[in-house]
């Protein structure tokens, strides 16, 4: 959640660049109502969603306990993939590096 609530103070940033943000969780075990207490928590105005079984992301993260990030541009290619831990995961400006080299 503190990567979350960090991004969410440089939301205006994200948006001026056109950036969607989506966040993927998939160890959220409360479901659609721990995603609330997030979003509730955190005061985010970015998209959560669940994968619980991992049908989705374990394309994008194939080893257990991964928190990588994936800038992903219009036409749906990956630009970037920032690896990420639990404890350290990208932060609002390695983010907004990529996404404003894309925007060129």
């Amino acid at each position: 959640m503190r990567q979350l609530v960090q991004l969410q103070k440089q939301a205006d940033e994200f948006k001026a660049l056109n950036t969607e943000m989506i966040f993927v969780f998939r160890e959220e075990k409360s479901g659609v109502d721990g995603l609330k207490k997030i979003m509730d928590g955190t005061k985010t105005d970015f998209t959560l969603t669940l994968d619980l079984d991992k049908q989705s992301t374990n394309v994008y993260s194939t080893k257990e306990m991964t928190f990588d990030n994936f800038v992903i541009d219009r036409k749906g290619i990956v630009q970037a993939i920032i690896d990420g831990t639990l404890r350290d995961r990208a932060t609002a400006d390695e983010l907004l590096k990529v996404l404003r080299k894309i925007e060129g």
